[in-house]
């Protein structure tokens, strides 16, 4: 049993009593805040899920040895700095209640308790969903829980009446627990908003049976004294507008929805611009009248696989647009096990692990609250900016820009707004007001004139795709808790003003020249006046995993192959507990016997780089291969393979293979799709009937993707392939100009096919052009020039009623003769049912594709 004193029962409970007043009700269809300092004011609320008392979450810290509250107390404090003010979590039920709906008093309810504490102390609201039905294995298989939701399928759950009273029995239970941290029950804690009912529920019955259904629930949470709103979900039944209806009609006070726009689980990160996936939030049930006068909540939403930090700005602008007043993302990782990402393998938002994709969430906060709901804004991609953000993809670049805040993922030069009456600076990289050699977040927060509070968090190296098949084994990215340089261009610091340490353990005191300052992770005091470090005489909590002896890394992602006409650079990213003392990139080509060593140069963010000289010994086509020899005080080590020594040594032993780049004459075709090298660079469209093979190619040479579909249907989309760029194959440094046409090495199986192939511009945005297949393999030539703009096919996403494509803005816009073709998105394939005969729309049809290639003619 746990053994809570009394004075911190009854502190808490008079620390939540004062806080009565913050409560929610709806009217109209419109969450309100009912008294308090908001009184009156709409509901918008935004921030995350985050499981560490539950599942595999639970388990995983306990493995690693890490003490839950600590946890809890670190992610909880990440999920404050970011300004993020609402939470959600559907409760493991299998792991709280026996098989009667016994609620059991356990470490997982005494974690959730301790969790609904931390999160009250920094004001973050609730909404509990109760009922999860889920088993706690993933990502692993299901243990073996004895609990009322093991007895019954998803759909069983609101058939079955065993089912329905272990339900109520458990709900009531759950619902009127007294959490000894704040001395209420979940029912009247004012932490928790609102409560959801079910998770993501299976309904196969009528319609008027499951609103049946949903009317007991309801019933039996108010008889247990709940009197805050009760959400339902409808999505997860994808566009049933019976279902939709019944729901409306109950007397549940809004409806529950969800958004993964670019699917779940690829396990591969998506390299392609997904902004046209987030346009728009497509809302099938907002004709239903009875649905207008119930709120609406995101429970979960993410753009999943995605690393660049662009989404969840544009996520939130959509959400305010369809008249959403909560979202939650799922799910912020725990720090303490977030080097692995293995909870949730394919969504990954941490402080410390994701920096700019926290920062984007910081934005995407920021807006959801600054935008009012209902908003009309632009079509995309003139809905990038909006609201005092700029969403710039190929800059990996979330930016907010208002009077009083200036927050940026990634580094820019873009001009303050007012930097005279800023109020917060947070972000990753460098701006025009601070100039950062690490790589991890910082946040400025204005205290008074002239003084300003500094947290910094460590550097990040990563180390392979974070978005792999889970393993607590996998590292994916590391920490560095490195000294760095930090420059700031604040008018009221100026130049020379005094710095404090004031985290525990910092006891840094010095001062700025040319406002300059060498800082490791922490929290400071910065001042204009030395006077002014006495306004904070207290320690502040800085809160970090346990830091580990970090070993010498290196993260480069190697290109397939190069032109000599291309302006070749090598670039890697160095994870160091010191600066080295120089960085070299060893060189040759296949064949040849010694190495040349390249110096790399520095930059910010521990990036080192070098360009391949343009001298004769490097102007022959051919393959090359190369390493990097990083030397410190105390090391020499190669990599690949964290080799001792260095190449240019006799008795050098390579851990592994060096890595390889072909070099190409000038001119060459450049592949944006190859069969034998692209297969994992696919997007399955929504909607989609293919199936996807690889076959021999001509001749039995290489590979080809077959794409097979059996009648064909008039009027569908009838969509093949959408390809997305391959780590491997970057355009970014290439020489594109003069290229002017596609070559695509394609045959038809069974008789001539008729297709449409589309090039996926910079916004990801289709223009395309109709094309006769043959049944012969052939290279069809096909000018940019032709090309005209076209309807985007979208991935499969959930929920299942959003569209399977983003309509062409302008239809006929032609290509742009000046767009830059190293930004390309991918090529995407569907069949022009419209040119074929209604006869010839039945039976098997394919095609094989091998190759798309840019060309110059």
């Amino acid at each position: 049993m746990r053994k809570i004193s009394l004075i911190t029962t009854v502190l808490a409970a008079l620390l939540h009593s004062a806080v009565q007043a913050d409560t929610v009700a709806v009217t109209d269809g419109v969450m309100h805040w009912q008294n308090g300092a908001r009184q009156g004011e709409e509901v918008a609320l935004f921030g995350v899920n985050y499981s560490a008392p539950f599942a595999y979450g639970y388990r995983a810290l306990q493995r690693l040895g890490v003490d839950h509250k600590q946890a809890i107390d670190m992610d909880v404090a990440h999920i404050a700095r970011l300004g993020l003010d609402a939470y959600r979590i559907h409760l493991w039920d299998r792991q709280l209640a026996d098989v009667d709906g016994n609620l059991l008093q356990n470490e997982h309810l005494a974690l959730f308790d301790y969790l609904l504490f931390k999160l009250g102390q920094h004001n973050i609201k609730a909404i509990i969903t109760p009922i999860g039905w889920w088993g706690s294995g993933y990502p692993e298989p299901d243990p073996d829980e004895q609990s009322f939701a093991t007895l019954f399928s998803k759909s069983q759950m609101n058939q079955s009446a065993k089912a329905i009273t272990a339900q109520q029995n458990y709900l009531t239970q759950i619902l009127t627990h007294i959490n000894p941290y704040t001395g209420v029950s979940y029912a009247n804690d004012p932490t928790v908003v609102a409560f959801e009912l079910f998770n993501e529920p299976k309904h196969e019955t009528p319609a008027a049976q499951s609103a049946a259904y949903i009317e007991k629930l309801i019933a039996t949470v108010r008889a247990a004294g709940v009197t805050k709103p009760l959400f339902y979900n409808t999505s997860e039944q994808g566009n049933d507008q019976a279902f939709a209806t019944a729901l409306c009609n109950s007397s549940i006070d809004g409806v529950a929805y969800q958004w993964y726009p670019t699917g779940l689980v690829k396990n591969h990160t998506i390299l392609a611009n997904m902004l046209p996936t987030v346009a728009h939030y497509t809302n099938p049930f907002a004709a239903i009248s009875e649905c207008n006068s119930k709120a609406k909540m995101v429970y979960e939403f993410d753009a999943a696989d995605v690393a660049n930090t662009v989404m969840y700005p544009a996520m939130a602008r959509s959400f305010r647009a369809a008249g959403f007043q909560w979202a939650t993302q799922f799910a912020y990782d725990p720090a303490a096990m977030a080097h692995t990402n293995s909870d949730y393998n394919t969504h990954f938002l941490n402080l410390l692990y994701t920096p700019g994709k926290a920062i984007s969430l910081m934005i995407a906060a920021e807006a959801f609250r600054r935008l009012p709901r209902g908003v009309k804004g632009s079509d995309y991609p003139a809905s990038n900016q909006f609201a005092g953000v700029s969403l710039n993809y190929a800059a990996n670049l979330s930016l907010l820009n208002t009077d009083d805040k200036f927050i940026y993922s990634n580094n820019n030069q873009i001009k303050p707004k007012n930097s005279k009456k800023l109020q917060q600076i947070a972000g990753v990289g460098s701006s025009v007001l601070a100039q950062y050699s690490g790589s991890g977040a910082y946040f400025l927060d204005k205290r008074a004139d002239g003084l300003w509070q500094l947290e910094l968090y460590p550097d990040l190296q990563p180390l392979q795709d974070p978005h792999q098949s889970a393993s607590l084994r996998r590292e994916v990215a590391r920490l560095y808790h490195n000294q760095q340089q930090l420059s700031l261009q604040l008018a009221d610091l100026g130049q020379r003003f005094y710095v404090k340490g004031l985290n525990d353990g910092n006891n840094l005191s010095t001062q700025a020249k040319n406002g300059t300052v060498s800082l490791t992770p922490g929290i400071y005091l910065l001042a204009k006046q030395p006077s002014q470090l006495n306004q904070v005489d207290s320690k502040l909590s800085y809160l970090l995993p346990e830091a580990t002896a970090a070993e010498l890394s290196v993260y480069h992602q190697p290109q397939r192959q190069a032109s000599l006409s291309d302006n070749i650079q090598f670039s890697l990213q160095l994870g160091a507990n010191e600066a080295p003392e120089k960085v070299e990139l060893m060189l040759r080509y296949v064949g040849h016997r010694e190495f040349t060593a390249i110096p790399m140069q520095a930059a910010a963010g521990g990036i080192y780089h070098a360009t391949l000289p343009k001298t004769p010994a490097w102007q022959q086509s051919g393959l090359l291969e190369y390493a990097v020899t990083v030397t410190t005080p105390q090391q020499q080590v190669t990599f690949p393979g964290s080799s001792q020594g260095s190449p240019l040594q006799w008795d050098f032993v390579p851990a592994n293979n060096y890595w390889n780049l072909q070099l190409q004459q000038a001119n060459a075709p450049v592949a944006l799709f190859d069969a034998t090298l692209d297969r994992h660079n696919n997007l399955y469209p929504k909607d989609e009937r293919v199936r996807q093979d690889l076959v021999s190619g001509q001749q039995g040479k290489g590979l080809a993707l077959r794409l097979a579909m059996e009648d064909l249907q008039a009027g569908a989309p009838e969509l093949l392939l959408r390809t997305t760029p391959a780590p491997d194959n970057s355009l970014q440094q290439r020489d594109l100009a003069g290229y002017n046409t596609l070559a695509i090495k394609i045959r038809a199986v069974k008789q001539n096919e008729q297709i449409e192939l589309a090039l996926l511009d910079a916004d990801g945005l289709a223009f395309g052009a109709e094309l006769n297949v043959s049944t012969e393999w052939q290279y069809l030539l096909l000018p940019l020039s032709t090309l005209r703009s076209t309807a985007t096919a979208l991935p499969q996403a959930f929920p299942t009623f959003m569209p399977a494509l983003l309509p062409a803005a302008q239809a006929g816009l032609a290509w742009p003769a000046n767009s830059d073709l190293r930004q390309l998105q991918g090529v995407q394939l569907r069949f022009n049912v419209g040119a074929y005969a209604a006869a010839a729309l039945g039976g098997w049809h394919a095609i094989e594709l091998a190759e798309v290639s840019l060309i110059k003619r």
